[in-house]
């Protein structure tokens, strides 16, 4: 007698992929407008050097995202990597996705903790430079499964 093993799906439930897309977008718009008003935007004439007004709100609206998408990457963990991995499906850019949010969350944690200015420096770079990599990175990863996961005609 033949076992027929099943396959858990790969594909993410629609809700779950629109959580997972609409955190994303406001985790990269949230970066880019950061950065855009600390290297671009002045502060008030009358304070050099101050941030501009709104590098805290980018900030907050950031640290919000950063909150939905870890809780939907964390649900991502359980089905989908796993089953991934097992499959053996789309292990080179799900590595490079697993690798780019490790990175993300520690360089995160180093944001917020790091006192020494010029370490904060370079973590920061690390910080944007890899977020911005991984958003191109992402629409990759879904390409490449898409069509891995796609039925092949005879």
């Amino acid at each position: 007698m033949r076992r027929h093993h099943h396959r858990p799906p790969l594909k993410l439930r629609p809700a779950h992929r629109r959580w997972l897309y609409l955190v994303s977008v406001l985790l990269l718009v949230s970066g880019i407008g950061w950065l855009v008003a600390h290297y671009f935007l002045h502060g008030p004439a009358d304070f050099p050097g101050a941030p501009h007004r709104s590098e805290p709100w980018w900030l907050r609206l950031h640290g919000a995202a950063a909150i939905g998408f870890l809780m939907a990457f964390g649900a991502l963990l359980l089905q989908h990597v796993r089953s991934g991995w097992r499959q053996r499906v789309n292990r080179a850019t799900g590595v490079v996705m697993l690798a780019a949010v490790g990175v993300l969350i520690l360089t995160a944690y180093g944001l917020y903790y790091i006192g020494d200015d010029r370490l904060r420096m370079i973590v920061g770079f690390a910080h944007w430079a890899i977020g911005i990599a991984a958003a191109l990175a992402l629409p990759a990863h879904v390409m490449v499964g898409r069509r891995l996961n796609r039925p092949h005609s005879a």
